[in-house]
């Protein structure tokens, strides 16, 4: 979520929305470095990739990041991933060793969160969520990471419409699987890349 436009904002609160560890110092907010994007802009403009920098710089601004999925299809999908198996188009997932045919995701971590699924699923079978938009992540920010998420072929989905479900008993970790039921974009279909704007 942004921080606020103004009033008193603190170094906590700049970390909070872009991620970074304690002791925490202004220099690793330049725009363009490990944790701010570059072009990152709010209410004082754009946040400086060198020089003189300011907490009065980060008023207005939010932590985004566009991932690439190079999509693919998975049939009987690894349940380190999902509560089951099914037929997942395009099925996008990081540190699997799946292969090219599950698809992939690019970058893969992002201010203290693992994107670790970004999920058409076309047909529910089994244990699995319903048919829908799925995104899985993990890492200390997966519960709090965004507010919204553009997806291309379809607009923008709110992080609190989503069905939260955070999955603790799987070879893979905890993870945090945010979905949106019934939600299918166009134009997913299997082969290709798409982008999804996390914000």
């Amino acid at each position: 979520m942004a921080i606020q436009t103004s009033g008193i904002i603190t170094l906590s609160d700049i970390q909070t929305e872009f991620g970074g560890s304690n002791p925490v110092s202004l220099s690793e907010y330049y725009a363009g470095g490990s944790y701010v994007p570059s072009g990152t802009s709010g209410t004082n403009g754009a946040v400086p990739t060198s020089g003189e920098i300011a907490v009065s710089d980060f008023y207005g601004t939010q932590a985004s990041i566009t991932i690439t999925v190079t999509e693919g299809t998975g049939d009987n999908v690894y349940p380190t991933l999902h509560t089951g198996y099914g037929f997942h188009t395009p099925y996008a997932l990081t540190n699997q060793g799946a292969g090219p045919n599950y698809g992939s995701v690019s970058p893969t971590t992002y201010a203290g969160a693992t994107i670790r699924a970004i999920t058409r699923l076309t047909t529910k079978y089994q244990n699995d969520p319903s048919p829908g938009f799925y995104i899985s992540l993990s890492g200390n920010r997966a519960q709090n990471f965004f507010t919204s998420v553009n997806v291309q072929g379809y607009g923008t989905l709110l992080s609190s419409n989503a069905t939260r479900t955070v999955l603790t008993n799987n070879p893979a970790g905890t993870r945090t699987r945010f979905g949106w039921a019934g939600v299918q974009p166009s134009g997913w279909n299997g082969s290709g890349t798409r982008t999804v704007t996390i914000s």
